[in-house]
C-alpha cells in the first residue's frame, strides 16, 4: 500500500524542517512520526531536513508544534522551528501575532517584516532547572553558569542552561578551529551524566554585541547551520558572564544571524528569519 504525504520545506538560518499540517482530520501516531523522522530527514535518499514539524490544533492557541528529529526522538523546543511554524501559520491564518504551544509551554510570536520575534521565556540557570538532563550531584539552587566539563579539548569551565532545550556553552578563542562534531559526540557519549543527550555550543566573542556560534544538536547528533534555542543560550550566558555589553546580542551561526534580547527578569526574546523554500509530495510505502 502506498500513501501520498503533502509537506512544505522551511528553513531558519539554514536550520531546515519538513512541515506537515495535521490541523484537520486525524493526526499521525507518535510511533509513526518517529519512523517518518528517521526516514524523511535523510538527505541522500529522501527529502532531507534537521527534523519534521507536525502542526496540530490546540485549545486556546493558534496551533501546536511537535518536532521529531532524525534520531526519531521528540525535542522539547526548537527556536528556529517555532519561527518556521509561525511563518507557516501567519500565512495560513493571516495573522501577524500568534500563540504556539510547544512542550516547553506556549510561546508568543510576532511577525516583524520578514522576521519573527519569539518570547522564549525565562532562561533557566540552576541545577533544579536541568534535573531532567544532567545527573550531577548537588543542590537544586546551584548555579550552572560555572559547569566543569571534560572533553577531547581537555577540562573546560563551561556553562549549561535551559532555554527550552539543555545547552552547554563553551567560550573559545578560535571557533573555526574547533572540531564541533568530535567534541559533541564525546560529550554525548557520557550517558551517565547526560542520559537524554545534550546540545553543545561553542562561542567566540567578536564584538561588544556580537558572538559567533556553532552548535552540535542532540537528536540530530551533528552540527547544524543554526540553532535558535542555542543562540538564546549563548546570548544569555554571554550577558550574564559579561562577555558582551548589555543590549541586543547578535548571534552569528554559519547559517545567518539571530538577535537575542534579555530583559531584567531574564526573559529572552529571539528574532530571526523563517522562509518557505518549497512544497511537495512524497510517496510512502505503508
Amino acid at each position: 500500500m502506498r500513501n501520498q504525504l503533502k509537506f512544505k520545506k522551511y528553513q531558519g538560518c539554514g536550520n531546515d524542517f519538513i512541515i506537515i499540517d495535521e490541523t484537520r482530520g486525524s493526526t499521525t501516531s507518535d510511533g509513526a512520526r518517529s519512523k517518518l523522522a528517521r526516514s524523511l530527514t535523510d538527505r541522500r535518499f529522501k527529502v532531507g531536513a534537521d527534523g519534521i514539524l507536525f502542526v496540530e490544533r490546540a485549545a486556546g492557541v493558534d496551533g501546536s508544534m511537535r518536532l521529531f528529529e532524525p534520531a526519531g526522538n521528540e525535542a522539547d523546543m526548537c527556536g528556529n522551528g517555532i519561527r518556521c511554524v509561525a511563518s507557516y501559520l501567519s500565512d495560513k491564518l493571516g495573522k501577524p501575532e500568534l500563540d504556539i504551544l510547544t512542550r516547553d509551554g506556549v510561546k508568543h510570536v510576532v511577525k516583524r517584516g520578514n522576521e519573527f520575534r519569539v518570547d522564549m521565556g525565562v532562561v533557566r540557570t540552576t541545577r533544579s532547572d536541568l534535573r531532567a538532563y544532567v545527573k550531577d550531584k548537588g543542590k537544586g539552587t546551584d548555579s550552572m553558569l560555572r559547569f566543569p566539563l571534560r572533553t577531547t579539548l581537555g577540562k573546560l569551565n563551561a556553562s549549561i542552561v535551559n532555554s527550552g532545550e539543555p545547552h552547554i556553552v563553551v567560550r573559545v578563542h578560535d571557533i573555526d578551529a574547533v572540531d564541533v562534531v568530535s567534541v559533541g559526540e564525546d560529550v554525548n557519549s557520557d550517558k551517565r551524566r547526560f542520559p537524554n543527550g545534550v546540545n553543545v555550543n561553542f562561542a567566540e566573542v567578536v564584538g561588544p554585541h556580537d558572538v559567533k556560534a556553532r552548535t552540535y544538536e542532540r537528536g540530530v547528533y551533528d552540527e547544524t547551520l543554526a540553532c535558535g534555542t542555542g543562540a538564546t543560550a549563548v546570548a544569555t550566558v554571554a550577558l550574564l558572564l559579561k562577555w558582551v555589553k548589555r543590549g541586543t546580542v547578535r548571534i552569528r551561526p554559519p547559517g545567518g544571524t539571530i538577535k537575542i534580547d534579555l530583559d531584567a527578569d531574564g526573559r529572552a526574546f529571539m528574532t530571526g528569519p523563517a522562509v518557505c523554500e518549497f512544497e511537495g509530495r512524497v510517496t510512502l510505502k505503508m
